[in-house]
C-alpha cells in the first residue's frame, strides 16, 4: 500500500505561483481611483485651486499667509453647474471665492 503524499512532497514549478487570476476587486480599484483624480483635476481647473497638495494661500481680507493642504470640506465632488465650493484649511472653511491667491508649494 502507498504513502498518502505530503503537501510539501508535490513539485509546484515557481512559474505557477505569479499565473493567479488578477482580484477583479483591484481593478475596480484603479479605475475608481483614476476617474476621482481626474474630477479632482477637474475642479483645480475651473476654480484654479490645488487640492490635497501643500500650498501657500492667502484670504481676502487676511493680511497673513496660510501654508498647508487646502481639502475640499466635503467628500462630495461638486457637480459640474456649481459655481462656488467650499473648501477646508485646517480648522478654517471658507469659499473658494474668499481665496485671493493659491499657490502650490
Amino acid at each position: 500500500m502507498e504513502e498518502p503524499k505530503n503537501q510539501l512532497d508535490f513539485n509546484f514549478a515557481s512559474d505557477d505561483l505569479l499565473e493567479f487570476p488578477r482580484d477583479l476587486g483591484e481593478e475596480g480599484w484603479f479605475q475608481f481611483n483614476s476617474e476621482q483624480k481626474q474630477a479632482f483635476l477637474r475642479v483645480e481647473e475651473k476654480f484654479g485651486i490645488v487640492l490635497n497638495k501643500r500650498v501657500r494661500l492667502r484670504l481676502r481680507g487676511w493680511e497673513e499667509e496660510f501654508v498647508g493642504k487646502l481639502v475640499l470640506d466635503s467628500l462630495l465632488l461638486p457637480s459640474p453647474a456649481t459655481e462656488t465650493i467650499r473648501l477646508r484649511f485646517g480648522g478654517m472653511t471658507f469659499e473658494n471665492t474668499d481665496i485671493d491667491y493659491c499657490i502650490s508649494l
